[in-house]
């Protein structure tokens, strides 16, 4: 009897895979997580809050790196600048993704013009773009979220002019463009060659709210642990419908206490259930893959990665010191790790920072 029921099977199985029915058992895909780090910073930091915000965001580094994990930071202007040096050594690391979060804490984008927004988009741009270790590479700027999801059509198109390959500044189902209200994998938008990467959502009380520890906790008025319960409940619903969850955590609200446990737990959660964590870019160049009908010129350029600092070449702000002025405290901070170039270091034995401070 037991022989019969497995030939059965088999020829059930072999059917299905005549017909084309894909069995969710035996063709589904890992879960997909791609996790957000805000480095957030308070408006008019003194100098103990811009400690706190650092340490912090290590806090959540933590959770991400000893576990092999990708992780994308978005850094605005105003961070890049007061924290460059952590900012530089978060931006060596191969499983880290820098992307843009506007210059300035609160910054509202649609209340300027399309000149005043080309202006500080590219002062944030410059600001982050700075951040790099002599000898090492540059930082590869793909993505943007603009501050508090304030956006309009000129923000797009500064984006664009400067090869900006995706904005994560869309929610699913509340922030979308015209005829993707319910697209859960990020999409191109029409008229630009920019991806919309939408943040997931979840019902809270029957009120559709965004994966963001910030709103969670600030307007929704959740505790920690009942945030923690929300992302695994939205994580498997996501896996279920085979839709990727794409998750903020503020350094400000996740760096510490409970939500900083939530964050671990949910962290080791979607592991556990075998996700595949991914940067902000890998899931849009995975969507493009998928679609090569939709993709754009600069994804192709992008997966080069970034390009070489020559050790003479000077920075965006300033001169950019070489391995013996580093060495002598000249202009530069010593990071605590070699950044090693075709198997040898440059120069030294350890590489400077860009480390000049922006005027």
């Amino acid at each position: 009897m037991k022989k019969i029921n497995k030939a059965a099977i088999m020829v059930f199985l072999f059917a299905i895979a005549l017909s084309g029915i894909t069995s969710p058992s035996l063709c589904q895909e890992s879960p997909v997580v791609s996790i957000i780090v805000d480095a957030d910073i308070p408006s008019n930091p003194s100098s103990e809050e811009v400690k706190a915000a650092g340490g912090s965001l290590i806090n959540q580094i933590n959770e991400i790196d000893p576990y092999n994990r990708n992780v994308t930071i978005f850094v605005s202007g105003e961070m890049a600048t007061v924290y460059r040096l952590r900012i530089t050594s978060l931006g060596a690391m191969t499983n880290h993704e820098l992307a843009l979060y506007g210059n300035n804490t609160g910054e509202n984008l649609p209340s300027l013009s399309a000149a005043e927004q080309e202006e500080i988009i590219k002062d944030a741009n410059k600001r982050l773009y700075s951040c790099y270790i002599c000898g090492g590479k540059h930082v590869d700027i793909k993505g943007f979220r603009p501050q508090g999801f304030e956006q309009n059509e000129h923000t797009l198109r500064v984006l664009e002019n400067l090869s900006i390959i995706y904005n994560a500044g869309f929610q699913q189902g509340l922030i979308y463009m015209p005829g993707h209200e319910n697209d859960s994998w990020p999409y191109l938008i029409d008229g630009f060659n920019v991806y919309a990467v939408p943040i997931s959502t979840t019902d809270v009380n029957g009120e559709k709210a965004v994966l963001y520890d910030k709103y969670i906790r600030d307007d929704m008025g959740l505790s920690g642990s009942q945030w923690q319960d929300l992302l695994q409940s939205q994580f498997d619903e996501n896996a279920k419908a085979g839709a990727p969850t794409v998750v903020i955590f503020s350094n400000l609200v996740s760096g510490n206490g409970e939500f900083l446990d939530a964050y671990r737990n949910f962290l080791n959660y979607a592991e556990s259930q075998g996700a595949r964590f991914l940067t902000t870019f890998q899931l849009v160049d995975m969507t493009a893959a998928k679609n090569s009908a939709s993709s754009i010129p600069e994804i192709e350029e992008a997966r080069k990665g970034a390009e070489d600092v020559s050790p003479d070449e000077k920075g965006a702000i300033a001169d950019c010191p070489n391995c013996d002025e580093a060495s002598s405290g000249k202009g530069a901070s010593i990071i605590s790790f070699s950044i090693r170039k075709n198997e040898t270091c440059i120069n030294c034995t350890q590489n400077s920072t860009n480390f000049t401070e922006v005027v």
